[in-house]
């Protein structure tokens, strides 16, 4: 009968042991499923959202629709007006110590105005994707190009414009082709300059950029 007891309460202990292991283990998977993600956006003042409030610019229209479609990820918009491919090179170890699981690199327009050689800013954008895959193996790096007007400076932009399929290709990288697509000339969609985003013009893109996340699976749930 003592046996019997004994026996029972063993059974017991390893039952209530058992249970008590799942419970923490369904803990666990719950907490690493809401573990925040993060997205680093670096460009200019388009990133910016030029003459408006930063929670009008892309990033946070993107972080937005992302979490409400249960996605969750938080976007720094680490922008600087102006900027070029040299600018950002110069200054990308800024970024070296942040937690970054997706780097959204963009960077085009100051160059294009400035004339910028195509071979350099290709240089630039080259050690820049070098460097961030160097500190951080695990970050992915979308990369966002541009079709520049080809009537302007015909062969120059006809280069330029090339160039983004040249470094996602030699990089094997994740190339959303046309950053403005359905914005770029509507005057409904942009500022009286025909240059910066709208709001309603950040939304539009947010949605283009977050099919484009979504279909490469490039975010996870």
């Amino acid at each position: 009968m003592i046996k019997k007891i004994i026996t029972v309460l063993i059974l017991s202990f390893i039952l209530v042991g058992c249970g008590k292991a799942e419970v923490i283990s369904e803990v666990q998977i719950e907490k690493q499923e809401i573990v925040q993600k993060n997205i680093l956006a670096l460009w200019d003042s388009i990133t910016a959202g030029y003459n408006l409030e930063l929670s009008d610019a892309y990033p946070a229209e993107l972080e937005e629709l992302m979490q409400k479609q249960g996605y969750n990820y938080k976007i720094v918009n680490a922008w600087v007006s102006g900027d070029t491919s040299k600018n950002l090179l110069d200054r990308i170890e800024l970024y070296d110590d942040l937690e970054v699981d997706i780097y959204m690199l963009t960077i085009w327009w100051n160059d294009w105005l400035r004339r910028q050689s195509v071979d350099t800013m290709e240089q630039n954008i080259s050690a820049i994707i070098e460097h961030l895959e160097t500190v951080n193996p695990e970050g992915k790096i979308v990369l966002s190009g541009m079709q520049m007007p080809i009537n302007l400076w015909l062969n120059y932009s006809r280069e330029f414009n090339k160039s983004y399929e040249i470094l996602a290709e030699k990089y094997n990288l994740a190339l959303y082709d046309f950053f403005l697509e359905w914005v770029a000339k509507d005057t409904n969609l942009n500022l009286s300059d025909g240059i910066h985003p709208n709001n309603a013009g950040y939304k539009i893109i947010a949605a283009n950029l977050f099919e484009f996340l979504e279909d490469e699976d490039i975010i996870q749930k």
